[in-house]
């Protein structure tokens, strides 16, 4: 059967043939096209001969191979074969003799046609632009992905596996390896869990230092450095607007606990870890707004912007056809994942999408354009059906979504980080080397091979515990069977994997957390010098972990405040001092009291070297604001703001206190004063009387 470009060609030669008889045969042709469609359009599908010398190929079949060009060269008016086998019946040929291709939909107007064409085209251009970047993506991050790997043979047993150049070229393969139980499998080339419990370890270390459950890890206050000092009541608010902050984040819905331990988890063992945090838009939100979720690192390609802030997450994962009618609509699907999970049987079929977060300017639209909610929301969402190429969900962001933990970054900016078992791998590896070939000499040793003396006579011996070997020894005496014990020694094996394992230790800070353990009798001024150092050597990773939580803060407060937690008549409604200013996350955690432990150490080094002078002179007291430093303790140990009174409720009662006194003091100089004057009634009396006596005598 000849194809249309060829009936075209012979059309064109025949310059003396009908041109309805032409036209008929062409449009018979393209018929008989459309009721027996190509089997291998992909290498059969030629562009017509008039649209062969344009470099404006047909953009509207999508497997196409003539179809590869740039999204902003339009689509030629006259299709090829292949597209012509996916349009609706022909209309019979009109008189000029042009066959033109129409939809099913016959009364659509000419300018209604050309805007779903652009809607098609502009849609196919979203999902082979969001495609080539999750390849891009991939690519960048090849050379990191042997180093994961790895690291989660010997770290993370239950992680999942990172195949080199895992992208959306190769999606059915990477699923089924990602969903596969990988910890037993890991564990056959494991021999020593000292590195997987030091990770652990040093998780729950940093959770309890950056992040404890118990305490209020962080405040609020004014973005501004040079704003004036906060008043008691803006200290009263912050205050109650972080304790709802944490209600909410704490909340069992919220998942906040599981995803940030895990994304620590693998911030410290892979240098990177991400949580999602999600607006609740269903049952429950006002209890917990925001849901949280840990993303593995396998599924996740990053991205960031010129400061080295990521800005950017493709993520390649799997869902059900359940799950995607649940999350999307039917509406939305293509007919093969709706037939899915209509049937039993295939309703948990898993299909690949691809979820894409990035910034709307990048993306070709502005503010306001796109067919999803929250179209005026800096970063764009997409969700894409990777197995049929399809845009099945688009939205958008406010605030970057995603939590991206980081342990220690390289020196170029890159959208991932190193890690402390990164630097520590060559002693994970030598133990594990070390402790295979222990194991296999102590097995030697226990259960060592046997030298037999061959007379020919012997029978194979029985070593089984109670048997009986005859001839197993000479009539002399001499034993015949002998163990031969290789000349390994376990003591020396020993000390070597004592003296890795505290290496490894020593890396991932296991030995920072022992120390106050190992010597419980400390003084309290050695051990705050203890956890001073502590703070120091922890401080930078901690700070790290710090600034991902700050992100966190950010994203809490920009969902509850577009729920309306801050609106007029709200329980958290600001007073009118912060009505219009910013303000962020001031963390309090005990690594920041740690770094502030000096300051208390300072205090109390001072106050004992002044305290003996004060005895010799009370006014040295005077050079110290004795205020000043009992709120400077109280913030550095950590004991929440209302326990102290207001500076107005101080001086207030300072001055009770002083009029008081002022009273007691006047009532007791008139106490004093009656009683000197009762004494002094008698004397007076005897003075008069002497005196009276004396004028009596006196000549006149």
């Amino acid at each position: 059967m000849r194809d249309a470009g060829k009936v075209c060609s012979e059309n064109a030669e025949a310059g003396t043939a009908d041109v309805s008889s032409a036209s008929s045969r062409h449009t018979h042709h393209l018929q008989e096209r459309a009721r027996r469609p190509c089997i291998r359009p992909q290498r059969k599908a030629r562009p017509c001969a008039s649209a062969r010398p344009s470099p404006r190929l047909c953009l509207r079949r999508r497997r196409c191979r003539t179809a590869r060009t740039t999204p902003t060269r339009p689509p030629c008016r006259r299709p090829c074969a292949a597209c012509a086998t996916r349009t609706a019946p022909l209309r019979p040929s009109s008189p000029a003799g042009s066959a033109i291709p129409i939809t099913a939909r016959t009364s659509m107007s000419s300018s209604s046609a050309a805007r779903n064409r652009a809607s098609e085209h502009h849609t196919m251009s979203i999902e082979n632009d969001l495609v080539q970047r999750l390849d891009a993506l991939a690519n960048q991050r090849t050379q990191w992905e042997a180093v994961w790997q790895e690291i989660a043979t010997y770290c993370l047993p239950d992680t999942y596996r990172f195949l080199p150049g895992s992208s959306s070229l190769n999606p059915s393969a990477y699923d089924n390896f990602a969903q596969a139980p990988v910890a037993v499998e890991r564990g056959r080339q494991r021999f020593d869990d000292t590195a997987m419990r030091a990770v652990d370890r040093l998780a729950s270390g940093m959770e309890s230092l950056v992040t404890p459950q118990s305490e209020k890890w962080h405040g609020l206050a004014a973005t501004d450095p040079l704003a004036p000092e906060e008043s008691d009541e803006e200290k009263e608010y912050f205050e109650r607007y972080r304790d709802y902050m944490f209600a909410v984040r704490y909340n069992p819905r919220s998942g906040f606990i599981g995803a940030h331990q895990k994304a620590l988890r693998s911030a410290i063992a892979l240098g990177t870890g991400i949580s999602f945090a999600e607006e609740n838009l269903g049952a429950g939100s006002a209890a917990a707004p925001v849901l949280y979720r840990h993303l593995p690192l396998s599924q996740c390609y990053l991205a960031v912007d010129a400061q080295g802030e990521p800005d950017t997450l493709y993520r390649k994962f799997t869902m059900t056809a359940r799950q995607m009618v649940q999350q999307f609509g039917p509406d939305k699907l293509a007919d093969q994942v709706v037939r899915a999970a209509e049937n039993q049987a295939e309703k948990d079929r898993a299909f690949t999408v691809i979820h894409a977060v990035q910034p709307r300017r990048e993306t070709g639209m502005g503010a306001g354009s796109g067919g999803g909610t929250n179209r005026k929301a800096p970063f764009a969402s997409f969700y894409v059906d990777r197995d049929h190429m399809k845009l099945i969900g688009e939205s958008g962001f406010y605030e970057f979504p995603f939590i991206v933990y980081y342990w220690a970054p390289v020196d170029v900016d890159g959208p991932y980080a190193q890690s402390p078992v990164m630097l520590a791998m060559a002693d994970i590896k030598g133990l594990n080397a070390i402790r295979k070939l222990s194991l296999r000499g102590l097995q030697g040793y226990m259960d060592p091979p046997w030298g037999v003396a061959h007379d020919g006579v012997m029978n194979r011996p029985n070593l089984n515990p109670g048997k009986i070997n005859y001839r197993a020894v000479s009539q002399d005496g001499r034993q015949l069977i002998v163990p031969l014990q290789p000349g390994a020694r376990p003591d020396f094996v020993n000390e070597i994997l004592a003296a890795e394992r505290q290496s490894i230790n020593d890396s991932l800070y296991v030995s920072l957390f022992q120390i106050l353990i190992q010597n419980p009798n400390m003084t309290a001024t050695e051990a705050m010098i203890r956890a001073n150092e502590k703070g120091e050597l922890l401080g930078p990773a901690g700070g790290r972990i710090q600034i991902a939580m700050g992100r966190d803060v950010d994203r809490l407060a920009g969902i509850m405040e577009r729920k309306g937690a801050m609106q007029a008549g709200s329980p958290l409604e600001p007073p009118d001092s912060l009505k219009g200013r910013e303000f962020g996350a001031r963390f309090t955690s005990p690594l920041d009291r740690l770094r502030r432990s000096q300051e208390g150490i300072g205090i109390q080094r001072t106050l004992s070297t002044v305290l003996p002078l004060a005895q010799v002179d009370p006014s040295v007291v005077d050079n110290f604001d004795l205020d000043a430093i009992a709120r400077t303790v109280t913030e550095i140990e950590g004991a929440p703001h209302r326990i102290l009174k207001t500076t107005e409720e101080r001086d207030a009662i300072r001055q009770a206190k002083q009029q008081m006194q002022q009273a007691q003091a006047a009532l007791e100089m008139a106490k004093t004063g009656g009683e000197a004057a009762k004494n002094l009634m008698p004397a007076v009396g005897q003075a008069a009387a002497i005196l009276g006596n004396g004028m009596a005598g006196a000549p006149e």
